[in-house]
């Protein structure tokens, strides 16, 4: 298979009438991918490792988390210049996810230390937890929040893409405990959290669908982003990565559940799938993003 020349491609693209953009969704961009992705994930898995009382899982969300920023600074042109970006969070979205990134990762390092040290009923230890929550909030909302201020995306420019990436990075969180499952174990948190795992599934599955139904009927560039999503080159990754992964299995298993008990192995399956289905759906809205004409067409 031959090599796509770059140059090539951005000729096209500048020939359009509906560009594409890739530099969030290929080669490079596909860092920026799995450092939302990562980040989002991570953020999840802290706060239910947190309300259900599972330390392991909170050393596991934090690690996850930091291969995020890692990520991100490898996207980055110059890495070694990442800290420029913390002086522009008046206006830049991408700082205040660096600075957000930064306060979790500081009080989810001191929350760890004073747990393990000194007890989380320290004044140290519960401003900590206050000050991780709340990064781990913002790093759940920031992924939506960067990508819907872009108004050039009709298709990302959207209040219902928080929503979305909210919900998915909550399901990541729970996903990524039931994997852990047969490497750290935490029993008694066992039912509530396929519950919660079924319910996140079933949520994010009406979301996805009012999403898609909202930008169908939105305008023509957005209407462009939906097709290419459901059947253009996107759609195989759609169908399998998003709805099956995704949707169907987790969904499909976690029914089974109210009926007999899981064994491990089927939910760490849904774990997996679900993990699966979270990154691809990240990966399908920012492939099929379009931006909007300099000037639209005659039809």
């Amino acid at each position: 298979m031959a090599l796509v020349d770059p140059f090539q491609e951005i000729t096209n693209d500048m020939r359009a009438t509906f560009r594409v953009q890739r530099e969030w969704a290929q080669r490079r961009g596909l860092l920026l991918l799995l450092a939302y992705f990562f980040t989002g994930a991570g953020a999840g898995t802290w706060l239910f490792s947190w309300y259900f009382v599972f330390p392991s899982g909170l050393v596991l969300a934090f690690i996850i988390a930091a291969a995020g920023g890692v990520a991100h600074l490898l996207f980055l042109g110059r890495p070694q210049r990442f800290w420029r970006i913390v002086v522009r969070v008046q206006s830049s979205w991408v700082s205040r996810g660096l600075v957000g990134m930064g306060i979790f990762m500081a009080g989810a390092l001191l929350y760890m230390a004073a747990l393990w040290t000194q007890g989380e009923g320290t004044l140290l230890g519960q401003g900590a937890l206050v000050v991780s929550i709340l990064g781990a909030i913002w790093l759940l909302a920031y992924k939506g929040l960067v990508w819907a201020v872009c108004k050039a995306i009709p298709f990302w420019n959207t209040a219902l893409l928080p929503i979305l990436y909210i919900t998915y990075g909550l399901r990541g969180g729970a996903a990524v405990l039931l994997v852990s499952l047969p490497f750290l174990g935490f029993g008694t948190a066992l039912e509530p959290l396929e519950l919660i795992k079924l319910w996140i599934a079933v949520s994010s599955a009406a979301l996805i669908l009012f999403y898609l139904a909202v930008m169908s009927s939105s305008e023509v560039t957005a209407r462009m982003s939906v097709s290419q999503l459901m059947g253009g080159p996107v759609s195989l990754a759609f169908y399998l990565g998003v709805v099956l992964f995704g949707l169907v299995i987790p969904i499909g298993i976690g029914l089974l559940g109210n009926f007999f008990p899981l064994a491990v192995p089927l939910l760490v399956l849904v774990g997996l799938s679900s993990l699966v289905g979270d990154f691809y759906t990240t990966y399908c809205v920012a492939r099929v993003g379009v931006y909007r004409p300099l000037a639209f067409p005659v039809f």
